[in-house]
């Protein structure tokens, strides 16, 4: 996928949504150090994910499940019900089968867990824009 990104010229729009602002900026970082990847923007709350998705053109979300001011289920589906075309990979510090089946089923590309090598979330990003 990243090949194809390239190829084409439209490099994959991720926006990141996570409030520790540390993470946020060393996601940012790694996400623009990859040749097909941009990130356009970071938000913490999730009040300011649909505005910042619908500004930015994102087509691929990283979201973490622990956005203040709302549930991280109803976000997804939120999401994928208002931006369709919108593709979202959950990056969580909480992680069993249980939550992952729940996030896949209500809307979410992918499940990675934070803590994970970046390429694994990297590869995430790129899987997750190919079967959107």
């Amino acid at each position: 996928m990243g090949v194809e990104n390239i190829r084409l010229g439209k490099p994959l729009r991720v926006l990141i949504a996570e409030n520790h602002a540390d993470l946020s900026e060393t996601l940012a970082q790694i996400i623009d150090s990859e040749p097909d990847m941009h990130c356009v923007g970071q938000v913490a709350s999730a009040a300011a994910v649909l505005p910042a998705v619908q500004g930015s053109g994102a087509n691929v979300l990283v979201l973490d499940l622990g956005l203040q001011g709302g549930s991280g289920f109803e976000l997804i589906e939120g999401l994928t019900s208002r931006v369709p075309q919108l593709r979202i990979v959950v990056f969580s510090g909480l992680s069993n089968d249980v939550l992952a089946r729940e996030i896949l089923h209500r809307g979410a590309a992918a499940f990675v867990t934070k803590g994970c090598d970046p390429s694994v979330l990297l590869g995430e990003l790129r899987r997750s824009s190919v079967t959107g």
